[in-house]
């Protein structure tokens, strides 16, 4: 069972229907630390050329902060068995590189309504959720927030390279209306955690670095089977996790994902999965 820090009383909570139509990420890299990231990892001693083996195994501690509604415990304040149930979903994804996730800690935090409403990409509102963060580089911490008037985001992400200049910053905020499950938004938001880019990245510049992951002018939405938006070889990877696409569409990460994360999680995060 989930070990739980409960500071008000837990009730039930009805949840609106998750973001199914497409991706709605506010996790946005600055191009000077992306090229810096990408130097760092290329003089590393486990560089952009060294195969995966994936003959190391990591369990990422998670440490999940739930924030409702003081005065309306049942917005935002849901059970345990969702948090499982993201979780699992998680897992599914990276199990192939041994890299996996477990809760450690679900605080609950009863925060008001304008607060809960309120959290944006850089505003005072997110730090304040985030100064309950807890542990190192190598702990996930997870804020489940209401839709926000402030942002039309309904997740964003710390990259690994911004933890050395601002730990408390680290970890991911997403809306709990997004949950059970979170579709394929937390598992989109866990891919900037440990170092991904979107697949648009650059548009056509494939500014991802990654080469198993086709060139894309644009992000996709809906599940545009075919579309083809730059010059250079292979269609769209429409159906990949880092890309805007619904969530009926996308269903994998690369192998050239797999191993550059692996690669971030090494250089930023001390996790050795080589």
């Amino acid at each position: 069972m989930l070990k739980s820090i409960v500071l008000t009383v837990l009730v039930s909570s009805t949840f609106a229907t998750p973001l199914t139509t497409g991706i709605h990420c506010g996790s946005i890299a600055h191009p000077d630390r992306i090229l810096a990231a990408q130097e760092r990892i290329s003089a590393s001693s486990v560089n952009t050329t060294q195969a995966l083996k994936a003959e190391g195994a990591f369990t990422v501690p998670v440490i999940w902060n739930v924030f409702y509604d003081q005065n309306n415990p049942g917005d935002g304040n849901y059970p345990d068995t969702v948090i499982t149930q993201t979780i699992n979903v998680m897992n599914a994804y990276f199990q192939q590189i041994r890299l996996s996730f477990a809760v450690t800690s679900v605080r609950r935090f009863g925060i008001p309504y304008n607060a809960l409403h309120g959290a944006a990409e850089g505003n005072s509102i997110e730090y304040q959720i985030k100064s309950y963060h807890q542990g190192d580089a190598r702990t996930l911490n997870i804020y489940t927030v209401g839709r926000s008037f402030n942002t039309i985001y309904a997740g964003w992400s710390s990259f690994p390279w911004n933890y050395q200049n601002n730990p408390m910053y680290d970890g991911i905020i997403l809306r709990y209306d997004n949950l059970p499950g979170g579709g394929d938004l937390m598992v989109h938001e866990v891919g900037h955690w440990v170092g991904l880019l979107h697949t648009f990245e650059g548009g056509c510049n494939g500014g991802d670095f990654v080469d198993d992951t086709p060139a894309e002018a644009s992000a996709a939405s809906g599940c545009p089977v075919g579309r083809d938006t730059c010059a250079a070889p292979g269609a769209d990877p429409i159906d990949n996790l880092m890309d805007y696409s619904n969530d009926a569409c996308k269903a994998r990460f690369t192998p050239g994902q797999y191993n550059r994360l692996a690669q971030m999680l090494y250089n930023y995060r001390g996790i050795n999965l080589y």
